[in-house]
C-alpha cells in the first residue's frame, strides 16, 4: 500500500540512478570503442606487415627465376599480386659487388677489384677453402599501405647472391610506422 506522501518517489529514484549511471555508460561506451578502433588498426597494421614480408619474398623468388634486371645500379619495380587490398610498392635494387674474405672483411671498390678470388687458405677445420667471394648485393624496399588514417608498413631488406649462385638473406628492417608521402608536396 502506498501513503499519499510517497506518490512519485520512485519516479524520483530511477531519475537519480539514471543519472548517475548515464556518465559511467558513456564512459565505459567511448572506452569499448577505443579499444575496437585500436585493435582493428593492431590488425590491420599486421597484415600490412605480412604482406610487406610477402613482398620481400616475392622480390627473392623473381631474383631466383632471372625475372630481374642484375646490372649494377640496376632498379626493377616489382608487381605484387594476391595481397588482398592493400597498396603495395615494391622495387629491387642492384649495388656494386662486394668481396667477402675469410677473415670476415668486406672489400669494396679498388680494393675488390685487385684481390685474386682464386687464393685458397686453410680454415681452422685444416680445410682447404677460398680466401675472397665475391657477393652481388641486392636492395630490397617494399612499401605496404592500406588507408589514409594509418601509417604505412615498410620492409627495407637486402640479398645477396654468393658466387656459386646462392641466394641468402642477411639482413631486413621493417618500420611499422612509416608515414606516407604527402602526395601534392612529395614529402
Amino acid at each position: 500500500m502506498v501513503m499519499r506522501e510517497e506518490k512519485g518517489s520512485a519516479l524520483a529514484i530511477v531519475l537519480v540512478a539514471l543519472l548517475i549511471l548515464t556518465p559511467l555508460m558513456l564512459i565505459l561506451s567511448a572506452m569499448v570503442l577505443r579499444w575496437q578502433r585500436q585493435a582493428t588498426e593492431l590488425r590491420d597494421l599486421m597484415g600490412m606487415e605480412y604482406a610487406a614480408r610477402a613482398g620481400f619474398v616475392s622480390a627473392a623468388n623473381q631474383l631466383n627465376l632471372g625475372n630481374i634486371d642484375t646490372e649494377v645500379g640496376a632498379t626493377t619495380p616489382l608487381e605484387l599480386t594476391g595481397l588482398r587490398d592493400f597498396t603495395t610498392k615494391a622495387q629491387i635494387s642492384r649495388d656494386p659487388d662486394v668481396v667477402l674474405s675469410l677473415d670476415g672483411q668486406v672489400l669494396e671498390g679498388l680494393d675488390a677489384r685487385q684481390v685474386d678470388l682464386e687464393q685458397t687458405a686453410i680454415d681452422p677445420d685444416m680445410r682447404r677453402v677460398r680466401r675472397f667471394r665475391r657477393l652481388e648485393v641486392y636492395l630490397v624496399d617494399v612499401l605496404v599501405t592500406q588507408r589514409p588514417s594509418i601509417p604505412g608498413v615498410r620492409l627495407q631488406g637486402i640479398l645477396i647472391r654468393t658466387d656459386d649462385g646462392e641466394l641468402r638473406q642477411i639482413g631486413i628492417r621493417v618500420d611499422r610506422e612509416f608515414a606516407q608521402p604527402d602526395s601534392e608536396t612529395g614529402n
